[in-house]
């Protein structure tokens, strides 16, 4: 069974990375207006860490597991199988998202000349969905694979990297919009809904 897992584990990875290209394919490629942004050299090494250390370790559980028997955790496989299933529900809002989104996407943290602030879909409670869909994706390795360590780096490293882009965006979205969105804030929740928040339905 434990090899079934690891397929399922390396079919989301794949699939996740592919989801990812497509859309940096499709939105940034050609774009001028990319955002790039300077980083101390400690900085840069410290990212590229964070970036690298997970994709090796999950490799080697996926061609070598026994090497990481010692991070191994007491998980029930009906519990593995519904790491799948928190897999697939965020891929499903990644995509909701993205579609609210389109062409305003942006891997990285800018606000084109004529952005809109999207408040429908999913961001009618959310303001930060498509992280919230991170979280649930790349928390899934942590039942999946059964092993702590593999799901402890993609866990760590998603909550680095989501917490550092939503105080980005967050700061260009208040500088953009002002008061508007201080009261779209205060109607949704950042990667959870609030359970009082009103509906929100402009753009």
């Amino acid at each position: 069974m434990d090899i079934s897992f690891r397929i399922i584990l390396a079919v989301l990875f794949v699939a996740f990375v592919a989801h990812r290209g497509y859309y940096t394919h499709k939105y940034e490629a050609d774009d001028p207006a990319r955002l790039s942004t300077h980083k101390s050299m400690l900085a840069q090494r410290v990212t590229t860490v964070l970036i690298i250390l997970p994709p090796v370790v999950l490799l080697l559980y996926l061609v070598a597991p026994r090497w990481l028997n010692w991070a191994a955790l007491s998980v029930g496989d009906g519990l593995r199988w519904a790491g799948l299933g928190l897999a697939l529900a965020g891929f499903g809002l990644l995509q909701w998202a993205q579609n609210e989104l389109g062409r305003h996407w942006s891997d990285a943290a800018r606000l084109q000349a004529d952005h809109q602030l999207v408040t429908t879909g999913p961001y009618r409670w959310l303001r930060h969905p498509i992280y919230s869909a991170f979280l649930l994706i790349l928390s899934a390795p942590l039942l999946l694979s059964a092993n702590w360590l593999v799901g402890g780096l993609w866990i760590g490293m998603t909550c680095l990297d989501v917490t550092s882009r939503i105080r980005t965006e967050e700061a260009l979205l208040l500088a953009r919009y002002g008061e508007v969105y201080r009261s779209y804030c205060r109607r949704t929740g950042r990667i959870l809904p609030r359970l009082r928040g009103r509906d929100v339905r402009s753009r």
